[in-house]
């Protein structure tokens, strides 16, 4: 099921303005992101899938997000509230469909069946990739990093319906080959040149001096062992990845704490072969504004009609304190920008705005 997780754009209406042509939309960075009913959209760290017609963007929403929104005011909370989803027919207007995961949500494999242990109890809950689609199981299946009393690790989420509830399945504490044994930043890449095949994307938690690909269990519900891509003394970390033409992009940010920062790639035509990925370089034009001023966060990869754009996904996190605004640059907690290839080498497009044309896949300045 092709369809099932592939990763496409979304634009917020806030940060759209109609063009003559009515089929390119301008996406404006450096603003708050609203959805249909005029509330800003809280979906950090997330990806964006489609099933059947509908396109769905899930996203963690944290605790100072809101508070930085309605006052601009520094503040330190970074605690969970939510994992949103946001629909989209035609990827410009997008509508709130539910709270997916809360701190409400059950664990009802996780202590006694007449009192399952919440999300409440949970120390941290953040960074997740997009929703994919078993045919098999016919279930959803969601993965976001946790810590509490069921575990370290990556928790998995599951629910019949791309908008329902999520019930928590368990929490896999330990990756065989990773280093440390725990993931550090990760995400989830569907293989849309091989049967939409998915991939757990991840560095190690322990200095983020490593870069894995771990394919996903027959259910999705276990990640398998992880093939080591490259390492770094240094440290990197937002790791994501996305295919175009055929070649295989790793992309990674540097170590900045809660600030922007910029970043690197590694591309291989091979996606499990180590020894043919290129060495470790700078993500071109992601140094001379950090990556327009935010982190890589996921790669969106929007096949239309008549050409395939790559955009790359950025959040803005410093700990919600103001820095960006107070910068001069701008408010707000995303920033997408388009990916361009002179062979296959990619440059990051550092665009304050831009068009895409959903239908045919076409951007343009």
């Amino acid at each position: 099921m092709k369809s099932s997780c592939l990763l496409l754009l979304g634009i917020s209406l806030a940060g759209i303005v109609t063009t003559a042509s009515a089929q390119f939309n301008t996406i404006a960075n450096d603003t708050w992101w609203k959805d249909t009913q005029g509330n800003p959209i809280y979906a950090q760290s997330g990806g964006i899938s489609k099933f059947g017609s509908t396109y769905y963007w899930y996203g963690v929403q944290y605790g100072g997000a809101s508070t930085y929104y309605s006052t601009g005011t520094s503040n330190s909370d970074t605690n969970f509230v939510a994992i949103n989803v946001y629909s989209s027919t035609d990827l410009v207007h997008w509508t709130f469909q539910n709270a997916v995961v809360t701190t409400n949500t059950k664990w009802f494999n996780f202590g006694s069946d007449s009192d399952p242990t919440s999300l409440e109890d949970a120390g941290w809950v953040s960074r997740m990739g997009s929703v994919v689609y078993n045919p098999t199981s016919k279930l959803y299946v969601l993965w976001v990093q946790y810590d509490g009393p069921a575990g370290t690790g990556m928790a998995c989420c599951t629910c019949s319906t791309p908008t329902g509830n999520f019930t928590f399945n368990n929490v896999q504490t330990s990756i065989a080959n990773v280093y440390d044994s725990l993931p550090g930043d990760s995400t989830i890449f569907c293989d849309i040149d091989h049967g939409s095949t998915p991939y757990f994307i991840c560095s190690d938690s322990h200095g983020r001096e490593h870069a894995y690909v771990c394919p996903l269990s027959s259910t999705y519900e276990a990640i398998n062992s992880a093939t080591l891509i490259s390492e770094w003394p240094q440290g990197q970390e937002a790791n994501n990845m996305f295919v175009y033409k055929g070649t295989y992009y790793y992309i990674m940010s540097n170590l900045a704490g809660w600030s922007y920062s910029s970043a690197y790639a590694v591309w291989s035509s091979s996606i499990l072969t180590p020894s043919d990925y290129t060495k470790d370089a700078a993500f071109a034009g992601t140094t001379a504004t950090f990556t327009h001023w935010a982190q890589v966060s996921f790669a969106i990869m929007l096949e239309g009609s008549s050409t395939e754009t790559i955009v790359m996904a950025c959040d803005r996190w410093a700990d919600f304190n103001g820095d960006y605004a107070k910068a001069g640059h701008g408010a707000g907690l995303y920033e997408w920008c388009p990916v361009t290839f002179s062979g296959t080498t990619p440059t990051f497009n550092d665009e304050t705005t831009w068009q895409i044309n959903a239908a045919t896949g076409a951007w343009e300045k």
